[in-house]
């Protein structure tokens, strides 16, 4: 993976953590930015399904479950462990098998894991990938973007159309956040000479983009639901795709973030993003307290959960991705599997 996509996915993690956090009554603290993060990670799925992508679909999609599924079944139930301590075991039971197919309880209580509603979204795009790949990797990309647009907009104008149909067809809007970063691949492809001009105009790019993220996260924090939805395409995608273009331009023109701390955190990002919920949840039943406790608090939260995802990452996660791969798509000697 490019350098530069790899810090950029530690920020998107920590910016989802910060806002997530910034909520908590016992934290609340005055900003309430970050929401973003979900949109660069959209961003960013769309660009390295397309550019890492070089198998058929079967082993495409069985590699990309393995990413996602066996992690966050495994926070689920440490999640759910911890509601035994405050909750009926039946309740608890009803609500992980829920949390466990990412579905929502008829009373609109959300998976234990938060965040599980963005990675059906995420598993939406891999099963959209792994169909069109059959037509081959350089159009695979192509069609991949008209079928979501079809998801996002088309069949919602079908149900518009045809009553009956209201009941079966949903939007999914963010869909064409995946379909910016598979632009962006296809536009940034034929970039293979080190330039100082992609180098500034990708850090132009990005820096823009960076700006206009954080001004259009707080106009859209009132809305809910589809209406949400809808909005952050245009609002949060598009200067989320300005940031993910810019960074990659700025790596293919010479320059690249090289921190070790940052592309560590980088390659935990998925466990930090998964387990900080788990962090807040301690501090959930916690009154306000004055400003400076609050944010004594918060940073110390902010650095166990880091703690926290380092030493999941590094002693859970990239383990277990490497034997499954090793042992369900053959890709090698488990030493020799990436983390990617």
């Amino acid at each position: 993976m490019l350098k530069n996509l790899q810090a950029l996915r530690a920020f998107a993690a920590l910016s989802v953590v910060f806002f997530h956090f910034s909520l908590v009554p016992a934290l609340a603290m005055p900003w309430r930015f970050g929401s973003f993060g979900v949109d660069i990670f959209f961003v960013l799925s769309g660009f390295i399904i397309a550019y890492s992508a070089d198998r058929d679909s079967r082993h495409f999609l069985a590699h990309r479950l393995i990413r996602v599924l066996p992690t966050y079944w495994i926070v689920t139930s440490l999640g759910a462990a911890m509601c035994l301590v405050a909750m009926p075991v039946g309740a608890v039971l009803g609500w992980y098998g829920q949390s466990l197919v990412f579905l929502t309880s008829p009373q609109g209580r959300p998976p234990i894991i938060l965040v599980g509603w963005t990675l059906v979204y995420e598993l939406a795009f891999y099963l959209i990938f792994a169909v069109v790949l059959a037509a081959g990797r350089k159009l695979a990309p192509f069609l991949a973007i008209v079928v979501g647009a079809a998801l996002a907009y088309g069949l919602p104008l079908l149900a518009g159309v045809v009553p009956v149909a209201q009941s079966l067809l949903r939007p999914w809007p963010l869909l064409i956040e995946f379909g910016y970063g598979l632009l962006i691949f296809l536009v940034t492809r034929p970039v293979t000479t080190a330039r100082a001009a992609w180098r500034r105009l990708g850090l132009v790019t990005a820096l823009l983009g960076l700006a206009l993220v954080y001004i259009f996260d707080a106009r859209i924090l009132g809305l809910k639901g589809l209406a949400l939805e809808m909005q952050r395409v245009f609002a949060l995608g598009l200067p989320s795709a300005m940031i993910v273009l810019g960074l990659v331009l700025a790596e293919k023109g010479g320059w690249a973030l090289k921190s070790r701390v940052v592309l560590a955190l980088g390659a935990a990002s998925y466990a930090i993003y998964l387990l900080h919920p788990l962090v807040f949840a301690v501090v959930l039943g916690l009154k306000p307290g004055p400003f400076q406790t609050r944010l004594a608090v918060f940073a110390v939260l902010m650095l166990v959960t880091l703690l926290l995802s380092l030493g999941f990452y590094y002693l859970v996660e990239a383990p277990l991705l490497r034997l499954l791969r090793h042992r369900l798509t053959h890709d090698g000697p488990p030493a020799a599997v990436s983390r990617g």
